[in-house]
């Protein structure tokens, strides 16, 4: 029985439309976009031929993949076009419908015929066939390879003189692996929506975190002591290899020091820890918590302001509001009464003043002052 396939490259988990897709639906790794990606393809190349006209919806997408928002991101990213029962799938052909497999099966034949190396010299008779006697052929060395026909052909020197034709072209530029790399696809050059484009290329070692002279960088000593302070325990000892990658890691995938907000964020968040907790959402040691740094970050920032919670920035800027809302409040009593008992522009001028004062504000200005004494009492 004939198994249905579907093309999938090499270099589908690092692509940059994946690193998106991951981000945008908030999962944990680039492969869980893999797999569900790989089931959609799959329906879809059981269902259209050249991916245009599909009648589905992005909600049966959605569903699909076990995804809510799935098909929204592939909107996002570019692998998804058209119109609720006419979805468009943008360069199906070039990897699936039977054409294209057909393609691929003649490039790989043609492929592994030309690299195929060491083909055993024979020894050619006069009618440029080998002669067998059915239990083996005599090659220059002597010895006996064994076959199941009379004779075989040679076609060593045909193919020297008619040189088998390139592959065809797959439409994207394939990659050297054997010379340690080579020309990088189209679809990694640049990021597919201006959002995301020419991000930063990421550091690979320990460079990220060190200045010129080799120091390590004060912004990401205060991010590993900040990290030890947020549990009992974790302020000893050094950390370990592994924890020290994690650290350097979630220090460069931040790409800015953690903000006050954050900070306290997680050290409440990790401090109302419930008694029937998961370790992923509170882990309980280091290397864990930096390795999933980012999604600990999330949550806690989420928690923070579902509760109500604010920092003391917040709240010394709420009181201000408050001080502020009840002082103005308080001088339009007072500025209505000076209207109504009839103040003299020195009564209302002290009064204002000394309401000012209770409330640590600035005294009266020039411009307000000369409002008063030319009887204008209102604000």
């Amino acid at each position: 029985m004939m198994i249905s396939w579907i093309k999938i490259e090499v270099i589908l988990p690092d692509k940059p439309e994946i690193i998106i897709l991951a981000k945008l639906l908030k999962l944990k790794d680039t492969d869980t976009v893999v797999g569900k990606l790989i089931r959609l393809w799959a329906w879809a190349d059981m269902q259209t031929v050249d991916g245009n006209c599909v009648q589905c919806t992005d909600t049966f997408i959605d569903r699909t993949v076990f995804c809510k928002g799935f098909a929204s991101a592939l909107r996002l990213v570019g692998w998804l076009e058209g119109e609720e029962g006419a979805l468009v799938f943008p360069n199906f052909t070039r990897h699936n419908g039977e054409t294209t497999k057909e393609r691929i099966g003649t490039n790989r034949r043609v492929s592994k015929f030309r690299n195929k190396g060491n083909v055993p010299k024979v020894t050619k008779t006069e009618d440029n066939k080998v002669g067998c006697n059915r239990r083996g052929v005599v090659n220059s060395a002597g010895t006996k390879n064994f076959c199941n026909g009379r004779s075989v052909t040679d076609v060593t020197s045909d193919a020297l003189h008619f040189p088998l034709p390139n592959p065809l072209p797959e439409k994207e530029e394939e990659i050297d692996n054997k010379g340690g790399g080579g020309k990088i696809p189209q679809c990694m050059r640049k990021m597919p929506f201006g959002e995301y484009s020419s991000p930063p290329p990421p550091c690979l070692d320990s460079d990220c975190v060190r200045n010129a002279d080799g120091k390590l960088l004060p912004e990401f000593v205060s991010f590993v002591a900040w990290v030890k302070r947020l549990r009992p325990g974790w302020d000893t000892g050094r950390l370990s290899q592994r924890e020290r990658q994690a650290a350097e890691k979630a220090f460069r995938d931040m790409q800015r020091p953690v903000n006050e907000l954050e900070q306290i964020a997680i050290t409440e968040y990790l401090a109302h820890e419930p008694e029937t907790s998961k370790k992923f959402d509170y882990p309980p040691d280091r290397e864990l918590f930096l390795t999933i740094f980012q999604e600990v970050l999330q949550k806690a920032v989420a928690w923070f302001r579902r509760t109500g919670r604010k920092t003391p920035a917040e709240r010394e800027e709420a009181r201000r509001n408050v001080a502020q809302a009840k002082l103005k409040s308080e001088e339009m009593t007072v500025r209505r009464l000076a209207v109504q008992y009839r103040y003299t522009p020195e009564e209302l001028i002290a009064e204002l003043n000394a309401l000012r004062l209770k409330y640590d504000k600035d005294t009266l200005t020039n411009n307000e002052l000369k409002r008063i004494k030319e009887g204008n009492y209102t604000v």
